[in-house]
């Protein structure tokens, strides 16, 4: 009920609730296990946590039949279904809730029935079979209506709404929402009715009725806050949001369609690193002190257990790339129980910040006004704030004295192979026939993403670039974006490029107290036999540095030690090898050395328990940018979970990190440049820079993989 009602927090804690109490009191009846397994399993879809759900439905589907309960079976079936389609396995989905069909209407069990006909009308639809996908919807509304069940009524007309808004019929399709939501008025729920809302405002919009469209998007933008806003931690929130990010999508471009750039910018800030917003405001905390034992017990043991695994699996062959070779042994038991392990572990972190008193509020951090970034940028700055739809792109451009917003007319998908494509071959240097097989798509994504803007005079006068990207732009090297035309410019040189989570975490960065940040660097290259180039960078930064540098290097440069004295240093520099966990990003880590309980691997988690109070963290490791998600080892949105995030809420003001594999040697001198430079008083941006722009001279080094892969995100 409370998770219909839109309560999500307070539904996970009713069933966690009824688990425990399952468990003190020794109940085995399976079919009440099948029913805390079904209601969690239909909860994690709501938090698109689709292992999870496949897990629990797995479970509950197991308990049914030890319960012998055939309309239990048939219902986790329908979840199956469900989840198949949500996987976009519409063949599979189709079989699925079929079988489930005729299970339910042998059984008489017309609610389910009809529930199990929407969802099959879906799959249907995306097969193409749209006569039979309105015959399962106009057959459940009436089954519903007979019922006496509006909610459902109103869910099922609005999967017919959906239908008809997608063969061009948009009147027919605002009848169906406005039916359905004059229902939802006798029950509101918010998990139907942001939908609804949703959906008309894609009708209005298709017809052109662009006003009424932004008023039913932002009611649709109302219910879905008003949700998220029942839930306190950022994970879940981050979670809860994934699959409703199109809605502030389509309003930030219908808002653009009504000539109102302000109000797009403000809608693409609000849709952005939310989570990174919010964690800025809520502060640093921990709740170990006010964490029970038992739970504290549990984590140790799972550390332990995660901590024996990763011993067993091993980190494969090592390399002169800072990061690890492939495994060469079948270790994919291992492999699966680490990742159980990971999961396990995850969910137990998720359960002590639940726990915990501190946490129990909502924090929201302040979205800012495009007037409050135009104040804070130099006369030679500008900040691009990119957003991708699946139509078009946009492109908002903000100055000190300027706010536009740019049509780039190229769609996500156009600009995702792209990007895909580049990287790939970046990151990848062949021989001399495979070399320059980026430069042409790098001009092109130039002459999409960039050439507009120049056109329209809007970056006259700039030196300084701030982007925030969007999705997969994110993994975009922009310094190496090849200028249009015969010339082999590249990007870095026309510009200083600096990175942004979001236009209001920016500002929120600026807003930090740089008062009596130490001058001082610590400096851990944990690996130097193994990477030569991370002594010889350390020694360069000692050399550089003088007395301000603390160099610690081999046994000696170990996670304890950054832990304990991390805060005490303006910079922090950690020379290592850098792991991705592509499947659950809270474990990805920087490999220091380990000292008593630790296990040497600083984890994203872990970093989030830090106190910094540093002007800048170096993470010369590989592949430090990136998170989880879809494209490969790349997130397919502004996934705020990885080690970027986490330094930046750690304390840190700037972060320079990886987004691929980086070689060891041409990583040490980079960093030599890059400290040269800042010791003569360049800001980081401008060192970074000449630190680039030097290697780009030197034809070793003049291959954009040895230097474009390095990003500076942060405040500066």
């Amino acid at each position: 009920v409370q998770a219909a009602m839109g309560d999500l927090q307070r539904a996970w804690g009713e069933l966690r609730t009824a688990e425990q109490a399952v468990r003190d009191n020794d109940l085995a009846d399976p079919a009440l296990l099948a029913g805390l397994a079904l209601a969690q399993a239909d909860l994690a879809l709501q938090f698109n946590q689709l292992s999870e759900a496949e897990r629990e439905y797995g479970r509950a589907t197991g308990f049914y039949r030890e319960a012998d309960d055939l309309r239990g079976q048939a219902e986790a079936q329908q979840g199956q279904g469900n989840l198949a389609l949500l996987r976009q396995d519409f063949a599979r989905s189709r079989d699925v809730l079929e079988l489930t069909l005729r299970t339910q209407e042998n059984a008489r069990d017309a609610r389910p029935a009809s529930w199990t006909r929407v969802l099959l009308a879906s799959a249907l639809q995306e097969l193409g079979d749209t006569a039979e996908a309105r015959r399962n919807l106009e057959e459940a509304v009436v089954t519903f209506r007979r019922l006496g069940d509006p909610v459902s009524e109103a869910t099922a007309l609005g999967a017919q709404g959906d239908l008809e808004v997608q063969h061009g019929m948009a009147l027919r399709a605002e009848l169906l929402y406005h039916q359905a939501l004059r229902l939802m008025e006798q029950r509101p729920v918010s998990t139907v009715s942001w939908l609804l809302h949703a959906g008309l405002a894609r009708a209005l919009k298709s017809r052109g009725a662009l006003d009424e469209s932004a008023g039913a998007f932002r009611r649709a933008i109302q219910e879905i806050e008003s949700m998220s806003g029942t839930v306190p931690l950022e994970e879940r929130r981050a979670a809860f949001l994934a699959d409703k990010w199109e809605v502030f999508q389509d309003l930030a471009l219908v808002e653009l369609a009504r000539r109102r750039p302000l109000a797009a910018f403000e809608v693409s800030e609000r849709m952005r690193a939310r989570q990174m917003l919010d964690l800025l405001a809520r502060g640093r905390l921990s709740g170990n002190g006010s964490t029970a034992p038992e739970l504290l017990g549990q984590e140790q043991n799972l550390r332990r257990r995660i901590g024996e695994l990763t011993m067993e699996f091993g980190t494969g062959d090592l390399t002169s790339l800072r990061g690890p070779g492939d495994a060469t042994r079948d270790l994919n038991v291992v492999r699966e129980a680490l990742s159980q392990a990971h999961q396990q572990y995850a969910a137990l972190l998720l359960h002590m910040k639940e726990t915990a008193p501190e946490y129990a509020d909502i924090v929201t951090g302040r979205v800012v006004s495009a007037r409050d970034v135009m104040d804070r940028l130099a006369p030679d700055q500008a900040l691009l704030e990119f957003l991708l739809g699946d139509s078009t792109s946009v492109v908002f451009v903000v100055t000190a004295d300027t706010v536009a917003a740019l049509d780039l007319n190229v769609d996500r998908g156009t600009v995702v192979n792209r990007v895909e494509f580049v990287r790939g071959v970046l990151a990848r240097p062949v021989g001399a026939a495979g070399r320059d097989l980026w430069r042409a798509p790098m001009r092109r994504l130039y002459q999409q993403l960039l050439e507009p803007v120049e056109q329209a005079g809007l970056l006259r006068g700039k030196r300084h670039l701030l982007i925030a990207s969007h999705g997969e732009l994110h993994y975009l090297p922009f310094d190496a974006l090849v200028v249009s035309g015969d010339s082999r410019e590249f990007l870095i040189e026309r510009y200083q490029v600096a990175h942004v989570p979001s236009a209001s975490v920016w500002v929120q960065l600026q807003e930090r107290s740089h008062t009596g940040v130490s001058r001082r660097v610590l400096a851990l290259a944990p690996r130097d036999r193994v990477l030569p180039g991370s002594r010889e960078e350390a020694e360069a930064i000692a050399e550089i540095l003088g007395e301000r540098a603390t160099v610690l290097t081999g046994a000696e440069a170990t996670e304890a030690r950054l832990v304990r004295d991390a805060s005490a240093y303006g910079i922090v520099h950690l020379a290592s090898y850098g792991i991705l966990n592509k499947h659950n990003p809270l474990f990805s880590f920087i490999e220091l050395n380990a000292e008593d309980a630790d296990d040497g691997r600083l984890e994203v988690h872990e970093v989030f328990d830090l106190d910094l109070n540093a002007r800048l963290v170096v993470l010369s490791a590989c592949r430090t940018g990136l998170g989880s998600g879809a494209l490969a080892d790349v997130p397919a949105g502004d996934d705020w979970v990885g080690l970027v995030r986490a330094f930046l809420y750690a304390g840190a003001s700037n972060v320079v990190a990886t987004i691929w594999p980086v070689e060891d040697r041409a990583t040490a001198t980079l960093m030599k440049l890059f400290y040269r430079s800042v010791e003569s008083g360049a800001d980081l941006t401008d060192a970074l820079t000449r630190a680039k722009r030097a290697a780009l001279q030197d034809p070793a080094t003049a291959h954009p993989f040895y230097w474009a892969g390095f990003v500076l995100v942060g405040e500066s």
